[in-house]
């Protein structure tokens, strides 16, 4: 590693608990404790891209901040489903923007918690849910669908 980088840490892990302790003072301490152990994950990352270290540093920092905002909206099965389920989706957007590419499998278990958590908060979201969810297959068959179009249009202009 450069040597450059490695002077990085400690300031970066004092940045971030400073942030955290002042979060602390607002809310709940386990939701805290949650997001500081995600940062021990995602510090290392930013340094060394290392996708092992951005999977679970993403799940505990969306897990602590959905915690985080149960004691703000009082809502504990919204907020933690849905931190719990961006949590995923940022380890697919993070490795996006950092790599250019990403994996897709992070979008299914984010895509799902993030709609049964807005399923919790909107009153006829189950409903929704239960006569709705083959709109889901139909779309993700529309996608494939496109996909294998457009590959076989970029293909035969190549």
């Amino acid at each position: 590693m450069n040597p450059n980088r490695l002077r990085l840490i400690p300031g970066l892990i004092l940045i971030a608990l400073g942030i955290l302790f002042l979060v602390g003072q607002y809310f709940e301490a386990p939701g805290i404790i949650l997001l500081f152990f995600g940062l021990v994950f995602l510090i290392p990352y930013v340094l060394t891209r290392s996708y092992g270290l951005l999977i679970p540093g993403c799940i505990l920092a969306g897990l602590g901040v959905g915690i985080l905002f149960e004691s703000a909206l009082g809502r504990g099965d919204i907020t933690i489903l849905i931190g719990l389920g961006l949590g995923f989706i940022a380890i697919f957007t993070v490795q996006l923007v950092v790599a250019g590419r990403s994996h897709w499998w992070p979008l299914v278990p984010g895509g799902l918690l993030v709609l049964f958590g807005l399923a919790e908060a909107i009153p006829q979201g189950q409903t929704l849910i239960e006569k709705g969810w083959p709109l889901i297959l139909i779309l993700i068959g529309l996608i494939i669908l496109a996909g294998t179009f457009w590959n076989t249009r970029t293909e035969s202009k190549a």
